[in-house]
């Protein structure tokens, strides 16, 4: 493997060896050498890079982190390939199998009070300049550092923006402009930067370049003083935001930022979003149809690292416990699937996931065993599923269960056949229930109304539990969130400048805004005031502790009994989308607040009132028989033949 390896430096290093890829390739591809052992690159399978992946995800790295090394993984083994292209060598790697989901996130940008803070505390000139040129041009760290004196043009006029020539990543260049505030910032450094012959443009006490690393650490020292936590990426993160919120063409933003694929640049605007901000907003002023509160002045909150979770590992350890009455020859197969889709996991989510996935699959399973005498894998047949499915039918198991089931089990049949488990293909031909049109979720508006009253005539004392029910009841009806997201907001999440809640996490690991109606703005304030002083950064602390699931289902119930309605906190999602269409909202800006993929999981939310269906009606046909005869389109002369044809011959 090690001569492979040498091999395979020569090829990197001939062809990226100004850059810093094969660094980064070669880091990767020694931590799997030192994984395996003695073994030679022919020898190395599928399940060698199973096990290096399973390794990664116990260390708690991202799926981005290893998904970047499988990637790496992939190109060496083609390249090995490559050498000896008449030799059969299948690559290892398996994206199908190997890739990781990572959702979609949003962009890591710096809220406005960070900024200020941050350059609040900048006393150097080089400092602020070289910090100024990633928030208000969008460079990278590794292009400042690379800046040289002669890529700034010459000094524009009074009021205009100077050109910037930058080398971005895989030796690009652009054009940057940079404004007459940060010119000005920049001048300053330049007037009291050393005279040497080093055409760096921010060089260090030693007038020698700076380098990545030290300028992160300049960064974190100035982050310290004012107490955040911020990144070079981020100040980039920030321009990019800043000029979507002001409506700039993503091509154009693109182009400033050095972009080849307007994807990427998509993913740094995803959380800038006005249009959908300002429909939001007036659609649910006209819901409420109050006086909304006067603005309020509100202290930034303090916004410090994410904590991450960690899954319980007890957790597991119950789960699988739950499948020792199966037979042996289940038990093992089955907890390596557990173990392999608890690490794919969100840690906030996991500890229920394998709780309800141990107990569907021992139902399932304890069934075929019973009832079809299933003594080994290669036994199994689609009659015996289908007959499984039928039984479930019969005792009455709702469609949607019987749907979630047989996803379970064709996941667990899956994972068996990459295990080389011989498994009947014909299984996997098995349909899906067929799922009846489902019925309308949303509250009434009259129930709503019971509904809010009882929850604020129950929660308008000022201890910080009312204030806590109060605002996260709020929150549920007036964002749309579900109860995991809204169990796994962080104080840095509420961005009340911005008027705001980043959702992270959500649903197959995608991330998305919600936008804060002026209502929820001041429970929320309300809710802050009183928020139990702790260093854990969930929003919602009961007691000493993070808000649980059981609490916010208890309190709806509770609440829902007195208003004598039928509701759960995911029907509070159900009745705002519907709110929102019927007052006028698209459906696709409807989706993209409550995070679907489809626009056809909306309309599963949100359901036109018959009122709103004729009050539409009414308006059409009032435009339609307005219309003047004189105005009306006219026929062709050889359209009324067909026309006339067409008549005679009926």
């Amino acid at each position: 493997m090690l001569k492979a390896r040498k091999q395979f430096a020569r090829y990197l290093n001939r062809c990226y060896g100004d850059r810093s890829t094969p660094k980064h390739y070669l880091n990767d591809l020694d931590l799997f050498i030192r994984q395996i052992g003695n073994k030679t690159a022919e020898q190395v399978t599928v399940q060698d890079i199973d096990n290096f992946i399973d390794n990664q995800m116990e260390k708690q790295l991202k799926p981005t982190t290893i998904n970047r090394r499988i990637a790496s993984l992939h190109t060496f083994f083609e390249y090995l390939a490559s050498t000896e292209p008449d030799k059969a060598w299948p690559n290892p790697v398996n994206r199908r199998r190997h890739a990781l989901k990572q959702g979609q996130r949003l962009p890591r940008d710096a809220s406005e009070a960070e900024v200020n803070a941050l350059f609040g505390v900048i006393d150097d000139a080089r400092d602020r300049a070289m910090f100024g040129l990633m928030v208000g041009a969008g460079l990278r760290v590794g292009e400042v550092v690379t800046l040289k004196c002669r890529h700034l043009e010459e000094p524009p006029e009074p009021g205009q923006m100077a050109r910037l020539r930058v080398t971005g990543k895989g030796r690009k260049e652009r054009i940057d402009w940079v404004t007459p505030y940060w010119y000005d910032i920049l001048t300053q450094w330049l007037a009291v930067r050393p005279e040497t012959e080093n055409d760096s443009l921010f060089l260090n006490q030693h007038q020698r370049p700076l380098s990545v690393s030290g300028v992160q650490y300049r960064l974190k020292q100035y982050c310290q003083q004012v107490g955040i936590h911020l990144t070079c990426h981020q100040l980039r993160h920030t321009f990019a935001r800043r000029l979507a919120e002001q409506r700039m063409p993503v091509e154009s933003i693109g182009q400033l930022l050095g972009h080849a694929q307007i994807q990427t640049t998509q993913r740094y605007t995803a959380g800038a979003n006005p249009d959908l901000r300002d429909e939001f907003l007036e659609t649910m002023t006209r819901i409420e149809s109050t006086a909304q509160p006067e603005p309020m002045a509100v202290s930034p909150l303090p916004r410090p690292p994410r904590q991450e979770e960690t899954a319980d590992p007890q957790a597991l350890t119950q789960a699988i416990a739950r499948l020792q009455t199966l037979p042996d020859w289940l038990q093992e197969t089955l907890s390596a699937y557990l173990h392999h889709r608890w690490q794919r996991w969100q840690p906030h989510r996991a500890a229920a996931n394998v709780a309800a996935m141990s107990s569907q699959l021992r139902t399932i399973w304890s069934w075929l065993v019973a009832e079809r005498q299933i003594a080994s894998w290669e036994m199994l047949q689609r009659s015996d599923v289908e007959a499984w499915l039928d039984a479930r039918a019969a005792a009455g198991i709702k469609v949607n269960t019987r749907r979630t089931q047989l996803t379970t089990l064709f996941g667990c049949l899956r994972f068996a056949c990459d295990q080389e488990i011989p498994i009947a293909a014909n299984i996997f031909r098995i349909p899906y229930p067929t799922r009846p049109e489902p019925l309308p979720r949303y509250l009434q508006a009259a129930e709503y109304e019971r509904l809010l009253k009882t929850v604020h005539d129950q929660t308008t004392g000022a201890s910080p539990r009312h204030c806590l029910d109060r605002a996260w009841f709020l929150t549920l009806a007036h964002t749309g969130l579900r109860t995991c997201e809204l169990l796994n907001l962080r104080l840095h999440d509420l961005d009340f400048a911005a008027q705001r809640l980043v959702v992270r996490g959500g649903k197959n690991c995608h991330d998305r805004v919600v936008f804060l109606t002026p209502t929820l703005l001041h429970v929320l304030a309300d809710y802050l005031t009183v928020r139990p002083a702790t260093d854990n950064d969930h929003l919602w602390i009961d007691g000493h502790k993070p808000l649980t699931s059981s609490r916010v289902r208890y309190c709806v119930q509770q609440w829902a009994e007195t208003a004598q309605v039928a509701v759960s906190p995911h029907r509070l999602r159900h009745t705002l989308a519907t709110q929102l269409v019927n007052q006028g909202m698209p459906l696709s800006s409807v989706g993209k607040l409550l995070g679907h993929r489809s626009l056809n999981t909306t309309q599963h939310y949100a359901r036109l009132f018959e009122q709103t269906v004729k009050e539409q009606f009414e308006a059409a046909i009032a435009h339609i028989e307005g219309i003047a005869a004189i105005d009306w389109p006219q026929i062709s002369q050889k359209e009324s033949e067909f026309t006339n044809y067409f008549t005679d011959s009926v």
